[in-house]
């Protein structure tokens, strides 16, 4: 029965108009889309170029060839591609050339990953990605007292994360290496776990829910493949998701799989740094509320299968928990970040060098490093940064 898409368009959005305008008019029974990270900058495929959208910070181009309509943007490393088809074999097929096209950079070859930073911008929430060294656990490990050494040791190792929703908890002194453990992590996490970092984590657990809905469920909607359904009924094209959208099950066994769409990781962990006020019982109503809605949402129908864990790190001494995170079976690890004790901080820097520089007292990692550098003061660190704290 023929019907009528109606798209409202503004400038950044003349391509997904193009695109979902052809596939309607083009009949087109499949569609799957994905996306991976590239350092490719342009796309050298044959075909006509029904459409280009071009601007300093990448490219997107609509693509007619062999019998497929392609949607490929190019931004910030990031390679996203849709491609509409006759068969799900020839969406497969195209989606695999567009891969070898488009390669992935080698992690092992410059120890690197991709993070996606979040925020909440005037159009919602607003993923960036940027691809950041990073340390193996090998190489920091002996940044840690004894104590938090043995807490790290059991993440770094053969973790295996029971369900959706778990959280991870890191706290102590500013300068104790949460930061450096945290990209540590990312390496040792890299074959099967994304990382999140939510850059505002006010805005996410406050007034925006569609803000803490889009995260959680992002990987969902990327991972659905679109169809006719039985009855002939168009199902999810593009961003007009007209009926209803398909999710693929998990794959049965190691929980820490790739995920059912090619080259996609079946887990993904959101940072939370420096946000110790979300752990506190007195935390403010708004805040407070948010942290036991996204809790309760990861743990409950919603979070069923989404594969979603959750690290907060904050400087504050944790004596009491907020009761929505005290819940017991909640934390997958709790880690208290200690400063070196002064046998740790002697050894530390013979290691690198200076063992007719023993240390008198206890250190944070940071202070040790500002030693060897001849400064007196450690230098702090934000973020995912290059500095030890």
């Amino acid at each position: 029965m023929p019907f009528t898409a109606v798209h409202n368009v503004e400038h950044s959005e003349v391509a997904d108009a193009v695109f979902n305008a052809r596939v309607l008019e083009g009949g087109f029974p499949v569609l799957h889309a994905d996306n991976w990270t590239t350092q490719a900058n342009a796309v050298e495929l044959t075909g006509e170029r029904v459409f280009v959208h071009a601007t300093r910070w990448g490219r997107r181009e609509i693509i007619r060839a062999d019998g497929t309509l392609i949607d490929v943007g190019l931004f910030a490393g990031q390679a996203t591609v849709a491609v509409a088809a006759n068969s799900e074999d020839d969406a497969r097929s195209a989606l695999e050339r567009l891969r070898k096209l488009l390669p992935a950079p080698d992690p092992s070859a410059a120890q690197e990953v991709t993070v996606t930073f979040w925020t909440y911008g005037p159009h919602g929430p607003q993923p960036a990605w940027r691809t950041i060294s990073v340390p193996a656990w090998a190489d920091v490990a002996s940044n840690y007292s004894a104590p938090t050494h043995a807490g790290l040791v059991r993440l770094m190792g053969d973790f295996q994360p029971a369900h959706g929703g778990q959280l991870v908890l890191w706290h102590g002194a500013v300068g104790t290496g949460k930061t450096f453990a945290l990209r540590a992590l990312a390496w040792e996490w890299r074959d099967w776990c994304d990382i999140h970092y939510i850059v505002d984590p006010d805005s996410f657990f406050g007034q925006h829910a569609d803000y803490l809905m889009h995260v959680l469920l992002q990987s969902e909607w990327e991972s659905q493949f679109t169809g006719w359904d039985s009855a002939g009924g168009l199902v999810g094209v593009g961003s007009i998701q007209v009926v209803r959208a398909v999710r693929a099950e998990p794959e049965v066994g190691d929980e820490r799989a790739e995920g059912p769409i090619h080259g996609q990781k079946g887990w993904r962990l959101l940072v939370l740094e420096d946000t110790g006020e979300l752990l506190q019982p007195d935390a403010k109503a708004v805040i407070g509320q948010g942290l036991s809605r996204f809790l309760n949402v990861a743990d409950g129908l919603i979070g069923q299968g989404l594969r979603v864990l959750v690290l907060v790190t904050t400087n504050e001494e944790i004596r009491k928990l907020h009761p929505a995170v005290a819940r017991p079976g909640r934390a997958a690890a709790n880690v208290r970040f200690d400063p070196l004790t002064a046998v740790e901080a002697s050894a530390w820097l013979a290691e690198h060098g200076r063992g007719d520089d023993a240390a008198s007292s206890a250190a944070t990692i940071a202070e040790l490093y500002a030693r060897l550098a001849g400064l007196d003061a450690p230098k702090q660190s934000v973020g995912f940064d290059d500095s030890p704290a």
